[in-house]
């Protein structure tokens, strides 16, 4: 089923941002590298998997020239993305007891950009890798060119978004704390001397 969400999901990142296909591929290994974590803790994997992988589908419907940090565009994408999911989710049978959850989650995924926290275990956890995707070796590059910043201009923006987080949403995992840390360190140790 995961495979199949994936593969349902690359035509629609294919159309929409540069890096989005890199991304749900970073995304997709670290989740399965936790999925024993995120089990053993009782949470739901399924959900957790669906959410990450077509959270940002809705891209490839916005117009041409969109700025991906306007809150429009924002809250416009997370609509069509919870559509498109509905129905990649109906074509690989994803369980129905879940799906109305994992549309909910999907449609409300940024709704820490308009200041709403959300209490979800599953999209913490998502957040959570969404999140240090920014910090990590793939994902460093494609986002800080989205905000046209140079490497050192872009770390301290990690920094300064990782305080914020800290206040707002915590790292929800401990294991996915330690990822972006470790990442983080990562390029302080490149860029400051």
């Amino acid at each position: 089923m995961y495979k199949k969400i994936v593969k349902l999901a690359e035509p629609f990142y294919k159309k929409g941002r540069s890096g989005d296909l890199v991304h749900i591929g970073w995304i997709s290994k670290k989740l399965f590298d936790l999925k024993p974590t995120i089990e053993k803790k009782g949470h739901d994997f399924d959900i957790t998997y669906a959410l990450a992988i077509l959270h940002d589908v809705g891209y490839s419907k916005m117009p041409k020239g969109y700025n991906p940090y306007d809150l429009k565009i924002r809250k416009a994408h997370s609509k069509e993305s919870s559509k498109i999911a509905k129905v990649i989710l109906e074509k690989v049978n994803f369980p129905k007891s879940k799906r109305k959850k994992t549309l909910w989650l999907i449609e409300h995924h940024d709704d820490w950009a308009f200041g709403k926290s959300l209490e979800d275990p599953e999209w913490r956890i998502f957040t959570d890798f969404d999140f240090s995707w920014e910090a990590s070796r793939k994902g460093f590059d494609v986002v800080r060119k989205f905000l046209n910043q140079n490497r050192r201009e872009f770390l301290k923006t990690v920094q300064a978004d990782y305080k914020i987080k800290q206040k707002r949403t915590p790292f929800f995992l401990t294991k996915s704390k330690k990822l972006f840390l470790e990442d983080l360190r990562y390029w302080k140790e490149r860029l400051i001397k």
